[in-house]
């Protein structure tokens, strides 16, 4: 009998936890962020102009020659600026010129495109650059978490996870002009930042519950320096939480991961322009404008986003056979990121001779079919899936963001802290990764 209500105790309190976490996800989902009651002064007219807020989609070949050249550089505004098939400009994937890295050698290096290297969040202007990337300047794998900050300030559970490398000072990435040489007066990147995102129009806010359809949006991995990235964070409010990942210990581990990541963004990207280059259309946007680019534009543009640029790597096949959508359990910012770390140990561990590299359970073994079905749920469909969601959520609590990090701490893979694992804070007022705030400032 003790043992009998023992348990039925602890299956309401399970209940109880997550019935207010699914309750707590649908809040955070539909409920809109209030507006202040009053501004405290008038907002720029420049930037909030009727004019400003209509789209400015992309000359096919004038993106074509951007796309094509030596070392792309461009200034976008994320409000307006638009593929021809409506997609956001400024969410582009990163692309790899791997014909023009070296990735063995002396001086191993990747020249990787449309990274994010500065811009001003608040405005909506992002610069996408070219950047040098040396490989064995690679000093540190990090798995980061942006959790979303409450209106009381406190971190909510849910979030947005990253990749960051961390370089060494001497052999830091260099942000190119248009010629490939390094951009006069512009700093090195101290560590790069590599996201997978559900990509979609200007304006168009991120819906969970339509991250559950793989219809909704399409995946684009991309890349920011660090700086940048942080900066567009605390202007959103959040902080950054880094877990150090403890990869074996060979000086090119960090390097092996990297390339990894990088193997794995740009194949993603490669045959998702391609498709949109082959058919003229794509499955998860209207592309009735990209049916009159002309046929030689068509054939450049097969040239330039060609999966054969690709390095003849397993990996760049295994992509091509993957779903190129996004998917918030399957294929999201959490899922992608940690599928690299387990892709570069297998890497590491098969170079090197290591044996079995160390698994985690990065999605849940079997996706109950009502998941889907929930972003088209209405209230009454919705109210009967939730019995199942808090089962589902007792059982698998780490598809919650806040909690994530733990599918690399139960495969031992953090640097252990005092306690618990190693984890590095920042945000704008107990400390930045580039160092306080009003050192910067004048």
């Amino acid at each position: 009998m003790k043992l009998r209500r023992l348990i039925t105790t602890t299956l309401f309190v399970v209940a109880g936890i997550a019935s207010t976490i699914v309750v707590g996800v649908f809040w955070l989902l539909h409920t809109p962020t209030p507006a202040p009651e009053a501004r405290l002064a008038p907002a720029v007219a420049a930037l909030n102009a009727p004019a400003g807020g209509q789209p400015r989609i992309a000359d096919a070949a004038k993106l074509l020659d951007w796309a094509g050249s030596t070392s792309p550089l461009a200034l976008v505004h994320t409000v307006t600026d638009q593929l021809p098939n409506g997609l956001a400009l400024s969410m582009v994937p990163f692309l790899v010129d791997w014909d023009a890295s070296t990735l063995d050698g002396s001086a191993p290096f990747v020249l990787v495109r449309n990274v994010n290297a500065g811009g001003n969040p608040i405005a909506g202007d992002n610069l996408l650059a070219t950047a040098k990337v040396p490989l064995d300047g690679v000093d540190q794998l990090q798995w980061c978490l942006t959790p979303t900050r409450k209106p009381n300030g406190k971190d909510s559970f849910m979030g947005h996870a990253m990749l960051r490398f961390v370089f060494t000072p001497s052999k830091r990435p260099q942000v190119l002009d248009q010629q490939g040489a390094p951009l006069t007066r512009a700093r090195p990147i101290d560590d790069l930042m590599l996201s997978w995102e559900a990509w979609r129009p200007p304006l168009t806010r991120y819906d969970g519950l339509k991250g559950l359809d793989p219809a909704s949006y399409a995946l684009t991995a991309r890349a920011y320096s660090g700086r940048q990235r942080f900066l567009t964070d605390v202007v959103r409010g959040n902080p950054w939480k880094c877990w150090p990942v403890r990869l074996p210990a060979f000086d090119d581990a960090a390097a092996e991961a990297l390339v990894t990541a990088l193997l794995i963004g740009d194949a993603q990207a490669r045959h998702f322009l391609q498709t949109m280059v082959d058919d003229g259309s794509l499955q998860l946007q209207d592309a009735d404008a990209l049916k009159e680019i002309p046929e030689p534009e068509l054939e450049r543009a097969a040239a330039v986003f060609s999966v054969a640029n690709l390095p003849k790597d397993p990996l760049t096949a295994l992509v091509g056979k993957t779903a190129l959508s996004y998917q918030l359990l399957e294929r999201s910012c959490i899922t992608e990121s940690l599928t690299v770390v387990q892709l570069a140990l297998q890497r590491i561990h098969a170079r090197y001779d290591l044996g079995p590299a160390p698994r985690m359970a990065i999605v849940p073994t079997s996706l109950p079919k009502w998941l889907n079905d929930l972003a088209t749920a209405d209230t009454g469909t919705l109210l009967s899936h939730i019995p199942g969601a808090l089962v589902y959520v007792a059982l698998n609590p780490h598809v919650i963001p806040s909690r994530s990090y733990e599918i690399l701490s139960n495969a031992d893979l953090l640097v252990p802290g005092p306690d618990g694992p190693l984890m590095y804070y920042y945000d704008k007022s107990t400390g930045t990764p580039y160092g306080d705030i009003s050192d910067n400032l004048m």
